[in-house]
């Protein structure tokens, strides 16, 4: 519970073992001039189904949502976000990034609800999934149940892999594949990196790299 005026952030690095299931529910009501912020990093398990759920009841609520997926050989990475918007004058931001290889899957599955009379509502979701390899898949399922004419809202949705051309560039400039992998994929989850505390960021470039290190020859 985020009451009136509060501010509050959960940030988790998931790293689990290649045979987990990994079930995720977590789930904020947020009130009154009150903010939460998630701030997600999901690697390992076999299966992950995550996805973080905002109840905005408060008038000026805000929702705002950051999360990765990395999803290797044999793993299933499912995740993304929930808003309900049940007061006027909310908003949320949703920025959720897949990464896959080795004939992994990453998907984003998220909704936003805007109740009926909820006027004057924002809601802006972006997911992007990048794939370094012919055999991964990034997959995309939003849903939007809007019941009300005054809001704003809006999706895009980004896929694709890593390019040659850019694979080529940094690597006349003296770096090897794997390392110009490594840098296209930093700035890729950068958005994810600033949000974090320092030590949780490392971490996870630290995981990624050994990652990409594993599967590029």
């Amino acid at each position: 519970h985020v009451l009136k005026n509060a501010r509050a952030r959960y940030s988790s690095i998931e790293n689990w073992s290649k045979n987990v299931y990994n079930l995720n529910t977590k789930r904020a009501i947020v009130h009154e001039n009150a903010v939460i912020e998630w701030v997600n990093g999901n690697m390992g398990s076999k299966v992950t189904m995550l996805y973080p759920c905002s109840v905005l009841i408060g008038e000026n609520a805000k929702s705002d949502y950051i999360g990765i997926a990395y999803a290797g050989k044999g793993q299933y990475q499912d995740t993304g976000c929930k808003v309900h918007h049940f007061a006027p004058n909310t908003s949320s931001n949703v920025l959720s990034k897949g990464i896959s290889k080795d004939g992994g899957v990453s998907s984003y599955r998220g909704l936003v609800h805007i109740k009926k009379g909820c006027r004057n509502v924002t809601s802006r979701v972006a997911c992007d999934g990048l794939m370094l390899d012919n055999n991964s898949k990034a997959l995309t399922f939003p849903s939007m149940d809007v019941h009300e004419n005054d809001v704003k809202v809006s999706h895009e949705a980004v896929v694709g892999r890593i390019g040659d051309e850019q694979l080529f560039y940094l690597m006349s400039r003296g770096l090897s594949e794997q390392e110009a992998t490594k840098l296209i994929v930093s700035g890729y989850i950068e958005p994810l990196v600033k949000a974090l505390p320092l030590e949780y960021a490392v971490e996870l470039n630290r995981l990624i790299e050994m990652e990409i290190e594993n599967s590029v020859c």
